[in-house]
């Protein structure tokens, strides 16, 4: 009985460290990617306020959801007036593009 016990609780640290793993990846769920014209028409309102195009349209297909997240988290701490939603929103739309995606390099 004793051995059952410890094998149980074994199995539930495992799960438990497994959990905070995955919830400390930044890979969590960022919803559906908006449509491109919702898409093309934020970037073109709240990225290109600060940056060419060129510069997103080189980063397309080079980064993965958790570095979108953060560079998107980066430049809201340079100044970037973004809503949480936004920024979601902009994180779906950019990590699934490919590299000269029209949505962006247009």
């Amino acid at each position: 009985m004793k051995k059952t016990a410890q094998i149980t609780s074994y199995f539930s640290m495992i799960g438990m460290i497994f959990i905070f793993v995955a919830a400390c990846s930044g890979t969590g769920n960022i919803g559906e990617a908006p449509s491109k014209a919702v898409c093309s028409s934020l970037i073109n309102a709240k990225c290109t306020r600060c940056h060419y195009k060129t510069r997103i349209c080189d980063a397309l297909g080079t980064k993965s959801i958790r570095k979108w997240k953060k560079s998107i988290k980066f430049m809201v701490r340079q100044g970037a007036e973004l809503t949480d939603e936004e920024q979601n929103m902009i994180v779906a739309c950019l990590s699934p593009l490919p590299a000269g995606s029209e949505v962006v390099c247009d």
